[in-house]
């Protein structure tokens, strides 16, 4: 009598484990589901497009770059900025829109890409920043 309860005891172990290891599986499964679904929607929405004033630095680290710092203290990572405004301290008046779906080199800012752009001043080109090579 010992001799088969253990193995059938051993058994109803194991095939209540696999059962509850497929159920978690499962609601793993949905709960992927249910955020790309959400993802989706989120992507599919209208993208909120405000101008918004920034200030160009240029920072020597990582392969040196340029970044947009807005008013509210923003970091933005331009992707298409024009040659003409990569000179530190040059002000502009910008509109776009955040790149979610983008990694970068850089570790710092969120990937932006400019729409729009008016310049409100030039900045200078001193030391190490002389401007884009034309």
């Amino acid at each position: 009598m010992r001799k088969t309860l253990t193995p059938t005891l051993l058994l109803s172990i194991m095939l209540t484990l696999a059962l509850t290891g497929c159920s978690e599986a499962s609601n793993e499964k949905i709960q992927i589901q249910e955020t790309l679904r959400t993802g989706e929607s989120q992507v599919a929405g209208k993208k909120e497009q405000a101008w918004q004033q920034v200030t160009v630095n240029y920072y020597d680290f990582e392969g040196g770059f340029y970044g947009l710092t807005s008013e509210a203290g923003d970091k933005l990572l331009p992707m298409n900025l024009a040659k003409q405004y990569k000179l530190q301290g040059t002000v502009l008046k910008v509109k776009g829109e955040v790149i979610k779906d983008m990694m970068t080199i850089q570790q710092w800012g969120q990937p932006f890409r400019i729409i729009d752009v008016e310049l409100i001043k030039l900045g200078q080109s001193t030391g190490k920043n002389k401007g884009a090579e034309y």
